[in-house]
């Protein structure tokens, strides 16, 4: 078995495609793409924050409290339109951003102790919704509070009772949650997700290359010719691709992580914390759980590089594969996913679960050990399945 777990890792070494493809991927290509969105993001998210926007306030006396608080605000410039068909109009021509609309008597139907509508006109189709992060608040806050002072002024209230009555207490969080838990809870989500990708791009294109490729080659035969099991040539197999998919994930990651400090540097206490908390007992436990999950998807990759008949047809069904991994770890991500309600039984979630955990520091050695003895079996199940499957002859050479 060694010596064709030998041949086959020679053979990776000596393409230099697959070769640049294991490595360079996940350490060069795959961060550099990351950083470049993130950057571009982060860029693109300041310009549209900080820009000046350009309003039209339509109403019968023309809202003074409003235009007030519209004029103190900063990077907000106004453009007089005499109607809300004008407003719209304007909005649509991106002549304007937005528009501030009141019903009837405008201001002085407020102050007068009525509740009328007030439409904030804008298009809403787009990915980051400047108007809204801004002139939402700018409404519910100083335009609401500026309209309870008056109201009460109206009302004969002082102002010192004023102040009690805007601000009957003082709220103060005492959270239970420890600083490694919020940080975890904040980046440990996306851990898994960057394990899982990191080891997959690799090891789908090893685990194509040593089912479908040795078809297309004609190299199959001679290996079957060896006096060997099936079993042993698919294990010998099975454990390349493994290898492949824990070098590209730990190369991965850690080329994720420098590239992360790069560019944050000293702004992301979250990231410059979890470097403190992820310690060797840390790494050994993220090993543990994402080694059975590696040899879960190892043992599918390779059922498909045999089920195949070529290099292009396996491929196209291991890019319909990833859905299954990456939809198992966005479940992970949802709000009240617990280890504890079953979760840990889940092959995928599980592992994305109690990465999560780990990384918090919140593990329980209970979850753990489930997690890692289910997604153990679940692999053993598929490796065993995928020996099988490559025990039939109309599998090894369809035509």
């Amino acid at each position: 078995m060694w010596n064709v777990f030998l041949k086959e890792l020679l053979e990776i070494l000596r393409d230099k495609r697959t070769l640049a493809f294991m490595l360079l991927m996940p350490a060069i290509i795959v961060p550099a793409l990351f950083s470049g969105y993130a950057k571009l993001a982060s860029d693109k998210a300041q310009q549209e924050g900080t820009r000046e926007l350009r309003y039209a306030l339509v109403a019968d006396d023309g809202a003074p409290i409003l235009q007030a608080v519209l004029a103190a605000t900063p990077r907000l410039r106004a453009v007089p339109l005499g109607s809300q068909q004008a407003a719209i109009a304007a909005i649509q021509a991106e002549q304007i951003d937005f528009a501030l609309i009141f019903a009837a008597n405008g201001e002085r139907a407020i102050l007068a102790g009525q509740q009328p509508e007030i439409s904030l006109a804008y298009n809403t189709a787009t990915v980051f919704d400047g108007v809204g992060k801004r002139i939402k608040p700018l409404l519910a806050a100083a335009y609401t509070n500026r309209l309870r002072v008056e109201r009460l002024a109206i009302a004969g209230v002082t102002p010192d009772l004023a102040a009690t009555l805007n601000s009957p207490f003082k709220l103060s969080v005492a959270s239970t949650a420890s600083a490694r838990q919020e940080h975890g809870e904040q980046i440990g989500a996306l851990i898994p997700y960057l394990l899982f990708i990191m080891g997959l791009m690799s090891s789908i294109a090893v685990a194509i290359d040593m089912g479908a490729g040795e078809k297309e080659r004609g190299t199959l035969e001679s290996l079957l010719l060896l006096p060997i099991s099936r079993s042993t040539l698919v294990i010998a197999k099975f454990l390349v691709v493994l290898c492949a998919a824990v070098i590209s994930g730990a190369i991965g990651i850690a080329s994720m992580g420098f590239c992360a400090m790069y560019m944050l540097g000293q702004q992301s206490s979250e990231l410059q914390s979890l470097t403190q908390y992820i310690q060797v007992p840390e790494l050994l436990m993220l090993g543990l759980l994402i080694l059975p999950a590696y040899a879960m998807v190892a043992a599918l990759l390779l059922s498909i590089s045999f089920f195949a008949r070529s290099h292009k047809e396996a491929a196209s069904y291991a890019q319909q594969m990833t859905l299954i991994v990456f939809l198992p770890i966005m479940a992970a991500m949802l709000p009240g996913m617990k280890l504890s309600d079953g979760w840990s039984l889940v092959p995928i979630t599980n592992t994305a679960l109690a990465i999560k955990e780990v990384i918090k520091g919140t593990i329980v050695l209970t979850d753990l050990i489930s997690v890692f003895l289910s997604t153990s079996v679940v692999a053993i199940v598929l490796l065993l399945m995928c020996i099988q499957w490559c025990k039939r002859e109309a599998v090894l050479f369809r035509s």
